[in-house]
């Protein structure tokens, strides 16, 4: 989940379906890291499908979806991780032209990855009170 600060509430680490580690919420920022050495991955996953995620992997280890199409590619679901390179190189499978989110484990950096691809986020409409940080302009969070 994306704060602008860290929060003893948040609804996300309440919520009796989610997993919290032994020590507790754990927070941390895009250039911290950076800085410990995190680095975007990608990886053919099928046909049209590539796998996008982080080394060493953060949070809980998700990987996101990219699904490639001559219409457009969608990002399904999301990672917690985002550096120039990753940019760099979904952009040049096509980048992104919608982002589809299935639950609030995938919101961390969902607003670093519109604004990186100028591209909508969609969530359910009932997680709208979950997003944590609302949107600037040039890239945002859709319900739907």
């Amino acid at each position: 989940m994306q704060y602008a600060a860290p929060r003893d509430d948040c609804p996300i680490c309440l919520d009796e379906r989610q997993y919290v580690g032994w020590d507790g919420q754990q927070w941390t920022t895009l250039a911290e890291l950076a800085g410990a050495g995190h680095r975007g991955r990608i990886a053919e996953e099928g046909p049209g499908v590539i796998g996008i995620g982080a080394e060493p992997a953060t949070a809980i280890g998700q990987r996101a979806l990219l699904v490639t199409t001559p219409g457009g590619n969608v990002l399904w679901d999301m990672i917690t991780y985002l550096d120039d390179e990753l940019i760099r190189q979904v952009r040049e499978l096509g980048g992104v032209s919608a982002i589809a989110i299935s639950h609030p484990h995938f919101y961390g950096s969902m607003i670093e990855f519109a604004h990186a691809f100028g591209a909508p986020v969609y969530i359910h409409a009932k997680e709208g009170p979950r997003v944590g940080r609302p949107a600037r302009p040039g890239g945002g969070v859709l319900g739907g």
